[in-house]
């Protein structure tokens, strides 16, 4: 009975790390690093500006830095047509939240592709309607090279998807 209750103990033990990361990861969570951080972005003017926390938009939590920690891909709303306009990717360290990619831009998209991110851009033409892009889609795959995330492939395509 001892040998059971051990084991059941020890199993408990292995999977409370491994669920309390995946517990804490989310809008909340990027709420609280940008608050933590005071991150600027340059989003749709000539200048960075300070992100509202309460502009959270789309988190991805995943280990992009393969160091065994969680990371955060975070989208930043505009608030209004623009859809998202910025993005900030925070990688998780002893320390706490660092910034260690941002970026700006107008209805941007973010995804994951194996172990990148994939950030996506309509392509607007003269007299193309705010709703409708015909230009297709740029599409920028950034890889963490092991100090930092580097430009790994740019595209374009005549879809949203990467």
């Amino acid at each position: 009975m001892r040998l059971l209750v051990l084991a059941l103990v020890l199993a408990a033990a292995t999977v409370a790390p491994a669920q309390a990361t995946s517990a804490a990861c989310g809008p909340a969570t990027a709420r609280a690093a940008i608050s933590a951080t005071k991150v600027r972005v340059q989003m749709l003017g000539d200048s960075a500006t300070r992100i509202d926390p309460k502009s959270v938009d789309h988190v991805i939590c995943f280990d992009f830095t393969r160091d065994g920690r969680t990371d955060l891909a975070v989208s930043i709303a505009s608030g209004g047509t623009a859809g998202d306009i910025g993005y900030v990717v925070f990688r998780g360290t002893p320390a706490g939240w660092r910034v260690a990619l941002k970026g700006g831009g107008y209805k941007l998209g973010l995804a994951r592709a194996g172990g990148d991110l994939v950030e996506t851009q309509p392509v607007y033409r003269k007299n193309d309607p705010n709703c409708c892009p015909t230009g297709g889609f740029d599409h920028r795959r950034f890889h963490w090279n092991g100090t930092k995330f580097v430009l790994a492939r740019a595209w374009h395509t005549k879809t949203f998807r990467p």
